[in-house]
């Protein structure tokens, strides 16, 4: 059997869990293990995450055989003791913690300070710049905290001043970026040299705000981040930053979860390097990046020198770029192809560049560096009358990739405006569905759209003790049979998909309103997708309840709970077009109080109202399921009886006035109240050849049962 790993995270749809979520998957893959991606929220208790974290509660060890904790993100402001109860939650799992160091608990955590000391040694040193201004992330957050004290540090060793009001807590958001911006320039009047950004989405945001103030970047102020995200390559000018490794931290974390479920012993802590990521931002210029490079009197004259030097050059890239290890061999090559093309005057290697980008359009970034890189190289190794053909090799290269960036670029955005249509039309769908049957129907015909070709629809209670299936979609097959799951199933046991696959797990709630979860296979690859559909399909569940109830308040009498005389006539008619059209039997009773007017003169109308509500319940339990009770009025009742004949409805009228005789109602004073009723019956065909006439004879038997004493039931006759 395959394993399963869990996997707790609070959104999908910012860079950090992205990638880490990406190396986690890839690497299941692999090793043919399916994942359960829980998609809670923070651990604070606002109504929002406490919504959202129930999901967390479905993990189990009978279900799950490992788990994989985000918990830095997971933590997100909150102190750190209560980062580890939760933890706790789950010490019978073999569970993993990523980016938090907790007590008994193997963790993957990255160095934040080597790549940010090169970072800052680099604007300091390379640069030349003195006048500082450092946006830190929330100071409560470990690794916010950590980039803080590292700025201080080199600061003070290179004899920079710097102010508290060169400082500025944000809290790791494009708008609080934005915000530095305008409390540095408008509020303090600052005029930096440099903003170091404790992160990426600040730093963009940054970005964005001296643009829009038609300030330039770097000539007038230089900008940095940390995390190297996807929009830090795109964004102009490109951004300087630190990379992390978060492909690598997910990938890591599921082969040590794996391992411990296996038995194996791990590592209880193992931490990653970062690297620093020089490009336009912070006023990069190529001379100051090749001061990377040690000189060397050694020159490159010919491909037998090329190749002994290559060593050299392996060494660099291992150090100073940000180039993955398993792609080290695919750029040996090209380092080989270079040199090939140089000196056979052969096209090999633009066509290679060629070929590896069709393949594979994300490569565009590493390649784009390889090519850099191998330019700064060759600047100091290459004999200078070479120079010139490399420069020229080298050019054409970064014009293919160019190219095939704009392309990858404009692919990206058709798959976006591609998901956001589909999503507006889902929504669009949604909000016009007004039952549960609708909502259905809508979700299997749109969600295979967005390439989710499996999903579940579970509803719960509020503390998800009780769970049902409402709706399953399995590629091309609907299930629509309701399935209670037993405590320890997050889909039913018989609708597990035979091959492998990832999962996501989201909570759908509205606002305080909780009810129940969806499992979706993993599709699109974008994250904020799955939260939109959470966020469309709970308001459309939220929107059929309440059509639902309001429904139910039309047909409802609002003292008894029962149906309503307008519900019992529509009902009727029904029964008896069906009656007529199969020739099947139908009773009608019509049902008074005897003496009910007492009760009402003597204790008055609220306690006649409560008599009426207990009467209403003795009904309903003295009837079937198939049957329909409904307040006429006042203290008068009417019962259809479908598919019952005469005989059969002088059984539950003796019930009726039995189960009456015994409810316990009281004086004030402690002395019973007996309580008799007159019941009417008709029968179709027996007592009335006219079904249209079968209520209003019920109704004249009934007054026949009180002319006779009462507490007794009549029949109708022809």
């Amino acid at each position: 059997m395959r394993k399963r790993i869990g996997v707790i995270v609070n959104y999908l749809y910012e860079e950090y869990q992205l990638k880490v979520i990406s190396g986690i998957i890839n690497t299941s893959r692999k090793y043919n293990i399916d994942l359960f991606i829980f998609v809670g929220g923070n651990l604070n208790y606002d109504i929002e995450n406490l919504q959202r974290n129930k999901i967390y509660q479905l993990i189990n060890y009978k279900d799950i055989d490992g788990l994989i904790i985000l918990g830095l993100v997971l933590g997100y402001n909150i102190p750190k003791e209560k980062i580890i109860g939760f933890y706790k939650n789950f010490s019978d799992i073999p569970t993993v913690s990523i980016g938090l160091t907790v007590e008994n608990f193997p963790s993957i955590t990255i160095d934040n300070s080597k790549g940010f000391i090169n970072l800052l040694d680099h604007l300091v040193k390379d640069h030349k710049y003195k006048n500082f201004t450092f946006v830190t992330g929330p100071l409560n957050n470990d690794e916010a905290k950590e980039r803080y004290e590292i700025f201080l540090k080199i600061m003070r060793e290179n004899n920079i001043e710097i102010k508290d009001d060169h400082i500025y807590e944000g809290d790791f958001s494009k708008f609080s970026g934005i915000n530095a911006v305008r409390t540095f320039l408008d509020e303090r009047k600052l005029k930096p040299d440099v903003i170091v950004f404790s992160n990426d989405m600040m730093a963009i945001g940054g970005i964005e705000e001296l643009k829009r103030r038609k300030i330039k970047i770097p000539e007038d102020i230089a900008i940095t981040g940390f995390d190297n995200i996807e929009e830090s390559y795109f964004i102009t000018p490109s951004l300087t930053t630190v990379n992390q490794p978060l492909y690598e931290l997910g990938e890591k974390a599921l082969e040590i979860c794996l391992s411990i479920i296996l038995g194996e012993k791990v590592k209880e802590n193992i931490v990653l390097p970062t690297r620093l990521i020089i490009r336009e931002s912070c006023g990069h210029k190529e001379e100051i990046f090749n001061k990377a490079i040690p000189p060397s009197e050694k020159k490159i004259v010919n491909i037998t020198e090329a190749k002994i030097l290559k060593n050299k050059f392996l060494e660099f890239l291992t150090e100073d770029s940000q180039i993955k290890k398993e792609n080290y061999e695919l750029f040996s090559k090209i380092y080989d192809l270079f040199f090939t093309s140089l000196f056979e005057k052969r096209q090999i290697f633009l066509e290679k560049i060629h070929e590896y980008l069709e393949k594979n359009l994300s490569t565009t970034e590493e390649l784009k560096e390889i090519v850099f890189l191998i330019d700064s190289f060759t600047k100091t190794y290459l004999e200078k009358d070479l120079k010139k053909d490399a420069e020229t090799l080298i050019l054409k290269a970064e014009r293919i990739i160019s190219t095939y960036s704009e392309k990858l670029l404009r692919y990206e955005q058709y798959k976006t405006n591609e998901e956001i249509e589909l999503l507006g039309y889902i929504g669009s769908d949604l909000l016009s569905s007004f039952r549960m049957e609708d909502i259905i129907e809508r979700i299997s015909a749109r969600l295979p759209e967005l390439n989710i070709n499996s999903f579940y629809l579970v509803f719960t209670d509020e503390n998800l003790k009780e769970k049902k299936l409402i709706f399953a979609h399995l590629r091309d097959e609907n299930v629509r049979e309701e399935i209670k799951l037993s405590f320890d199933e997050i889909i039913p046991k018989k609708l597990y998909p035979k091959e492998r696959k990832e999962l996501i797990v989201k909570p759908l709630y509205f606002q305080e309103n909780f009810f129940g979860y969806m499992v979706l296979e993993y599709g699109p690859k974008r994250g904020v997708i799955y939260e939109i559909l959470r966020s469309q399909i709970s308001a459309a569940i939220q929107g059929a309840k309440i059509f639902e109830e309001l429904n139910r308040l039309a047909i409802t009498d609002p003292l008894t709970q029962l149906f309503n005389r307008r519900y019992i006539e529509e009902e009727l008619r029904k029964e008896i077009e069906r009656s007529k059209r199969y020739s099947r039997p139908l009773s009608v009773m019509v049902l008074d109080l005897d003496n009910f007017k007492i009760i009402n003169d003597i204790l008055g109308h609220q306690y006649g109202d409560e008599v009426l509500k207990k009467i209403g319940e003795n009904l309903k339990k003295s009837c079937r399921k198939v049957d329909t009770v409904g307040r006429f009025g006042g203290d008068e009742f009417v019962i259809i009886l479908p598919e019952t004949n005469l005989e059969k409805s002088i059984k539950v009228a003796n019930k009726i006035i039995k189960n009456l005789e015994k409810m316990e109602i009281k004086f004030p004073n402690g002395e019973k109240i007996y309580i008799s009723i007159s019941i009417g019956i008709a029968s179709y065909p027996e007592t009335s050849k006219d079904p249209e006439k079968i209520l209003s004879l019920a109704d004249s038997a009934m007054y026949n049962a009180k002319r006779l004493g009462g507490k007794q039931y009549s029949i109708a006759s022809f």
